[in-house]
C-alpha cells in the first residue's frame, strides 16, 4: 500500500469495526425511524449512504463499479426506509465492500491517486484529495450515527466500544 493511503486505510477500518456496534443490537424498526421529529435521516438511511460513498472511493482507487446506492441514499433523502435492506443484509453488503476496498487500496497507483477528478464538493482536485474529504464524510455520518443511537434510547458507539474492551 502507498504510504499516503495508510492513514486513510486506517480510518476506513475503523469504521468497518465501528459500524457492527452500531447496527447489532438494533431492532428492525428502530433502524428506520427518522430522527428531528420524522424529517431527518434514519441509521438505515446514514448506512446506504456511506456504502454509495464507499463505492464512489473504490473509483477514486482505480476500481470503479455501478454503485446500486445512489438513487436511493444520496439523490434521494432519508425517507420512512420500508424498502431498506435489513440491518444483517446492510452489514453483508458492507463486509463485502469493504474487502474490495481493501483490496482497492493495496492496488492503488500513483497515476489513479494524482489524476484530476471533476469538481469535488469542496474543490477537490485529485483523486487523493477528494478520497481525503470522503474519509472525513463517513466518519461525520458515523458520528451522526452515534447521535441517532442516543436519541433512540440506545448506547452510542463509545459506550459499545468500552463494554467490547472490557469483555
Amino acid at each position: 500500500m502507498k504510504p499516503i493511503l495508510e492513514s486513510i486505510a486506517a480510518i476506513l477500518r475503523t469504521t468497518n469495526f465501528i459500524l457492527p456496534l452500531c447496527l447489532n443490537d438494533l431492532a428492525e424498526a428502530d433502524a428506520r425511524k427518522r430522527v428531528r421529529s420524522g424529517s431527518g435521516p434514519s441509521l438505515a438511511w446514514e448506512v446506504g449512504h456511506m456504502l454509495d460513498f464507499r463505492v464512489r472511493i473504490l473509483g477514486l482507487l482505480g476500481s470503479p463499479k455501478e454503485s446500486p446506492y445512489t438513487a436511493q441514499f444520496t439523490d434521494a433523502g432519508a425517507k420512512e426506509g420500508l424498502d431498506y435492506p435489513t440491518t444483517a443484509e446492510f452489514q453483508r453488503q458492507w463486509d463485502s465492500i469493504a474487502a474490495e476496498l481493501e483490496t482497492a487500496l493495496e492496488a492503488a497507483t500513483d497515476e489513479a491517486l494524482s489524476r484530476k477528478v471533476p469538481g469535488g464538493p469542496h474543490g477537490e482536485q485529485t483523486a487523493l484529495a477528494f478520497l481525503q474529504f470522503l474519509t472525513w464524510h463517513e466518519a461525520y455520518h458515523i458520528g451522526a450515527m452515534g447521535t441517532i443511537r442516543k436519541e433512540l434510547g440506545y448506547a452510542g458507539p463509545a459506550e459499545r466500544v468500552g463494554v467490547k474492551a472490557a469483555a
